[in-house]
């Protein structure tokens, strides 16, 4: 039994990392590049998912993972990359050229799996402050993209339907409120830290401590 929990537990790490190999199978490829919806807001959130998972296994096994610190010392660079990646790709013309072109299509693989492997690294040495400006900056592309999905009386993609589009757009738009509540989430953790660290913080805190220990003797 344990000798099955292990192999199933080495087998799941590997699941996920290795997501973009799946769509070698052209039915689940088709299925996922077939809808707009889920070509933009599942199969792309699932590549970055995948990279960053990624980075997770290559740093357990000790194998590069991340930009070198020179370069990328505050975690802004691979912030960045993710941002351009996120940017392009919102561009409904990468979506049409992505399905008629296998060379663009696996770039596109190519670029949103390492843009994983490099956010994870760069969100663990970034500071709050960098990682909610990024983020509030992608959750402002999603919404401005989404509200030109959803407005949008002509068909931006040719490969798929006005239907489509515009509930694309919605998607894109709920996915920008999730993606600042993370800004906000991460601003406000960082606060409370810096709250809790705080000299005054620890000395209220050591002397309510002391108040209690007295209280029970």
């Amino acid at each position: 039994m344990k000798t099955w929990t292990h192999n199933w537990r080495s087998w799941h790490r590997w699941l996920l990392p290795a997501l973009p190999l799946a769509l070698l199978v052209a039915p689940l490829r088709h299925v996922l590049e077939g809808s707009m919806a889920l070509h933009m807001l599942v199969e792309l959130p699932l590549l970055l998912a995948s990279g960053w998972a990624a980075g997770a296994v290559l740093a357990r096994h000790h194998l590069p993972a991340e930009l070198p610190r020179i370069i990328d010392a505050n975690g802004v660079l691979g912030l960045a990359f993710a941002s351009c990646v996120g940017a392009l790709w919102m561009i409904p013309s990468m979506l049409d050229l992505s399905l008629l072109d296998a060379g663009v299509q696996w770039a596109k693989y190519s670029v949103w799996w390492l843009a994983g492997v490099l956010l994870r690294s760069s969100w663990r040495r970034t500071e709050p402050e960098i990682a909610a400006f990024f983020l509030g900056n992608m959750a402002w592309m999603l919404a401005t993209a989404g509200l030109l999905y959803q407005d949008e009386e002509q068909r931006l993609c040719v490969s798929y339907l006005l239907d489509e589009q515009t509930v694309t757009g919605q998607g894109l738009i709920v996915l920008a409120l999730v993606v600042g509540g993370l800004a906000l989430a991460r601003l406000v953790a960082a606060s409370r830290r810096a709250a809790d660290n705080h000299p005054a913080e620890r000395l209220v805190r050591d002397a309510e401590a002391g108040t209690r220990g007295m209280m029970r003797r």
